[in-house]
C-alpha cells in the first residue's frame, strides 16, 4: 500500500471511494500538496525520497481516470509527469495546482473564463463569470473512440476549439479513448459526455486499466467483443453505451458500406457517417443532438407567457405583482420571490399556458419528453408534489371496497388516498430494528400469509393492491422481482409496478 508520509494515508485506493470523482479529488489534492513540499524541500531531506514515491502513486492513480476527461487531457498530463519525472518539481507544482484549480472552478468549460497565465491562478470554487457562462451556454463532453496517435488526437482538440462560434448554444470537447473497454469506463465515469462518436478499427482490451479493475466495472456487463473483427466492435460498443446510458446521442463512422451498416446498427446509433466524410456535418448532429434534449416545452412556453402583455385584475392570482409591488406594506415579499414568479401567474379562466387535466401543447410534449426521459409509456405531470402523486395512483387502481395491502408505516398520503377511493384496508406489519430504532420492511412471509388467508375467506378476488414504501432512505430495499413472482403466484391477475 502507498502511504502518504505527511498524513499518514493510503494513496487514494479505488475501493475506499464511492466514487471515481471521489478518487479523482483526493489524489489531485494530494499531488498538489506533495509537489508542493517537494519544491521547497531540500535535496538531502529524509523524507523526500517517500514522497516521491507517494507523488509516483498519485500520477499512476490519475493517469486512467484523466483519460476519461476532455480536461485537463493526455498532453497537459503527460507534460506534467515530464517534468516529475526530470525533477523540475517546481514547475510540476505549479503545474498541477493549476490544473487542480482549473478543474475545482470548472473555468475549463469556457475559454473566456480560463486563466491567462500561471500567475492568475482561478479561484477554488466556481466564479459568478464561469457561472453565468455555463448558463448561457452550457458545457458538454463527447466520447470518441478511435486508436489515434497523440499528435492526431491533439489536433482533434483544436479542430474543435477552433469551430466555436459566439452564437453558438453549446460548447463541447472531446475525450478520445483507444479501446473498447476503456470507452465503457468513460461512458460511466464521465458525467459531462452527452454524445459518443464511434470510430472504426479500435482495440478492444483496455490500455488504462488493470484487469482486476476492469471487472469491476463491467460487473454483470454482458460484454464479449474481443474475439470479435475490429470491424463489428463498433456497433457491438454502440449497443453497450445504450444499454449503460440510453440518454447519450450515438454516432457511428465506418469505412464499410452505410446501407450494410444501417441494415445491422441503425436502430442503436443517431446517424452513421461514411469514412471521413461529412466532419462538419458531424459536429451539426451533435449540436442538434443535445438541442433536441435540452429543449424544455413548457418552461420554455412559461417564459415567453410571462413577457407577453396581458389584462389585469385587482386580484392577487391575475395582478401580476402590481398589489405587491405598489403596496407600501408588502413591498418586501415581491424583493424576496422576484418579479418572474409573479410575471408568470396564470389561471384556469384566463388561460395562457396548457391545461393539467387536458393537455394539448406545451404540457403534452413535455410529459412526452419525461416519459422518454423515465423509459416509461406514459408521464403526469401533477401539482402538489409526491403526495398528490401518490393519492392519483391510488385512486386510478383502487375502486370502492377493493382490499389494498398496505405497509402500516407507509406515507400518510397513501392512507389519504385510501380514503378517498374508499378502500379496504389491510395493513402489514414491518419487522422492527431495535438497534437502529427503526422499522425495516414487510417480510414476504407476511405478505404471502396474508395474501393466503384472504383467499381462505374467499375474499382474494377483491384484492386489488399490494402497497409497500421502500426503506432506501435506511439502505433497506425489496428484492421487487422475487416480490412480485411470489405474489403473482396467489393472486396471478394483479398488477404491479415500481416507484
Amino acid at each position: 500500500m502507498n502511504m502518504d508520509p505527511g498524513t499518514g494515508r493510503s494513496a487514494a485506493p479505488l475501493s475506499r471511494h464511492r466514487s471515481v470523482w471521489e478518487v479523482r479529488s483526493e489524489s489531485w489534492i494530494g499531488l498538489v500538496d506533495q509537489l508542493s513540499q517537494l519544491a521547497k524541500l531540500p535535496l538531502d531531506d529524509p523524507s523526500r525520497e517517500d514522497r516521491l514515491t507517494t507523488v509516483q502513486a498519485l500520477t499512476e492513480a490519475l493517469r486512467p481516470i484523466e483519460a476519461c476527461w476532455a480536461f485537463p487531457g493526455r498532453r497537459a498530463f503527460t507534460d506534467l509527469c515530464t517534468f516529475i519525472d526530470r525533477g523540475d518539481l517546481a514547475l510540476a507544482a505549479v503545474g498541477a495546482r493549476r490544473i487542480h484549480r482549473t478543474l475545482a472552478s470548472l473555468t475549463y468549460r469556457h475559454e473566456g473564463t480560463a486563466p491567462k497565465n500561471d500567475a492568475d491562478l482561478p479561484s477554488q470554487i466556481e466564479s459568478e463569470q464561469e457561472y453565468r457562462a455555463q448558463l448561457r451556454c452550457p458545457y458538454f463532453e463527447v466520447l470518441v473512440v478511435d486508436d489515434m496517435p497523440a499528435d492526431e488526437e491533439e489536433s482533434l482538440h483544436r479542430r474543435v476549439r477552433s469551430e466555436r462560434r459566439a452564437d453558438d448554444d453549446f460548447v463541447y470537447d472531446v475525450v478520445v479513448v483507444p479501446t473498447f473497454e476503456d470507452a465503457l469506463v468513460a461512458t460511466m465515469v464521465n458525467f459531462n459526455l452527452q454524445a459518443v462518436v464511434i470510430r472504426y478499427d479500435f482495440p478492444y482490451r483496455s490500455i488504462h486499466f488493470a484487469e482486476l479493475t476492469m471487472r469491476r466495472f463491467l460487473e454483470g456487463a454482458d460484454v464479449d467483443g474481443e474475439l470479435l473483427p475490429e470491424s463489428e466492435r463498433g456497433p457491438l460498443l454502440g449497443r453497450q453505451i445504450a444499454h449503460l446510458r440510453p440518454e447519450l446521442d450515438l454516432y457511428l463512422v465506418t469505412d464499410v458500406n452505410v446501407e450494410d451498416v444501417a441494415a445491422k446498427a441503425g436502430d442503436t446509433f443517431n446517424r452513421i457517417f461514411f469514412g471521413e466524410e461529412d466532419k462538419l456535418e458531424l459536429g451539426h448532429s451533435l449540436m442538434q443532438g443535445v438541442a433536441e434534449r435540452y429543449h424544455t416545452p413548457f418552461f420554455e412556453a412559461l417564459r415567453k407567457y410571462a413577457k407577453q402583455p396581458t389584462g389585469v385584475f385587482h386580484a392577487l392570482p391575475l395582478a401580476r405583482g402590481k398589489s405587491i409591488m405598489n403596496s407600501n406594506w408588502i413591498g418586501d415579499l415581491g424583493e424576496f420571490y422576484g418579479m418572474n414568479l409573479f410575471m408568470a401567474e396564470t389561471s384556469a379562466t384566463s388561460g395562457g399556458l396548457d391545461s393539467l387535466l387536458e393537455p394539448t401543447s406545451s404540457l403534452k410534449l413535455a410529459q412526452e419528453y419525461a416519459a422518454r426521459a423515465f423509459g416509461s409509456r406514459r408521464t403526469f405531470l401533477v401539482t402538489n408534489g409526491t403526495s398528490t402523486a401518490n393519492k392519483i395512483v391510488v385512486q386510478a387502481i383502487v375502486r370502492p371496497d377493493d382490499i389494498v395491502l398496505v405497509d402500516r408505516n407507509c406515507h400518510k398520503s397513501h392512507h389519504y388516498g385510501m380514503v378517498l377511493a374508499g378502500a379496504q384496508v389491510t395493513y402489514l406489519e414491518a419487522y422492527p430494528l431495535h438497534e437502529y430504532s427503526m422499522y425495516g420492511a414487510v417480510p414476504i412471509r407476511h405478505i404471502k400469509e396474508t395474501l393466503l388467508e384472504l383467499r381462505r375467506a374467499g375474499t382474494l378476488n377483491r384484492v386489488r393492491m399490494v402497497l409497500l414504501t421502500n426503506c432506501t432512505f435506511d439502505g433497506i430495499v425489496y428484492n421487487v422481482e422475487r416480490l412480485m413472482l411470489e405474489c403473482l403466484a396467489i393472486k396471478p391477475e394483479m398488477p404491479g409496478d415500481q416507484a
